[in-house]
């Protein structure tokens, strides 16, 4: 006789009270976490994307930006077809001459005097007139001119481009540091109370502050011809 304490298992009649384990109970639990998890990658994923999109694209615009605006001209050295150099002692000009029009173009002084330009001198400053960048910019009076050394300017260059704009830039004093000069870049006619002075490299001075000879183009020493020596006549021929 089957014991009443241990019922018997039957398919018709499950046994009371009995614990048996529900894995489906749990999925709304793991489907929670698995949303959750989606949600947060795809957050990720879009930062990762946002952030690609900021360094290939933003931050290079606003490096070309912040470049252009530190830039002290906005022209190109190769626009420039005459250019000026006045300094306390002396007065240089130049220009740009071309073989064929539209061809190889080279460079000739004109004052002081007329002879071919040193390639390498010009070429040294009118880089720095194309490409150069100021450190900052501070604000002045006209009575701090002189503060600064732009009253009576240690070297001044004016430039004409090949659309006839003209472009000045006035070179100052030192700055404190050593590497930098005061200057200014198209300066107005008359000053306001407020006149902007930029901090240019200090290579403008070693642009602007050469000797005639250092101008003018080294001519190469021409061969000496030495005269041929006259044949000897040989004793047969008398």
């Amino acid at each position: 006789m089957p014991n009443s304490q241990f019922p018997i298992p039957d398919a018709r009649c499950p046994i009371p009270n009995a614990q048996f384990p529900m894995p489906y109970a749990q999925f709304p639990v793991i489907m929670k976490l698995q949303k959750n998890t989606l949600i947060l990658i795809a957050v990720a994923l879009s930062l990762a994307g946002l952030v690609s999109l900021f360094e290939t694209q933003v931050a290079p615009q606003e490096e070309a930006a912040k470049d252009e605006k530190q830039r002290i001209f906005a022209f190109k050295s190769d626009r420039i077809q005459f250019f000026t150099i006045k300094t306390p002692e002396n007065i240089f000009t130049f220009e740009r001459v071309y073989a064929v029009k539209g061809g190889k173009s080279s460079w000739e002084m004109k004052v002081p005097a007329q002879a071919h330009a040193n390639q390498a001198s010009v070429d040294f400053l009118l880089d720095r007139l194309g490409t150069g960048k100021s450190d900052r910019t501070i604000n002045i009076t006209p009575s701090q001119l002189a503060e600064f050394g732009l009253d009576k300017p240690q070297a001044t260059v004016t430039v004409k481009l090949d659309n006839q704009e003209t472009h000045r830039l006035v070179l100052g004093k030192t700055d404190f540091s050593g590497r930098f000069l005061y200057a200014q870049a198209n300066p107005t006619e008359s000053p306001s109370q407020n006149l902007p002075v930029i901090l240019v490299p200090f290579d403008f001075k070693n642009a602007t502050q050469r000797p005639l000879s250092e101008w003018k183009k080294t001519e190469e020493p021409k061969p000496d011809k030495k005269p041929k020596p006259s044949p000897t006549p040989s004793p047969n021929s008398q």
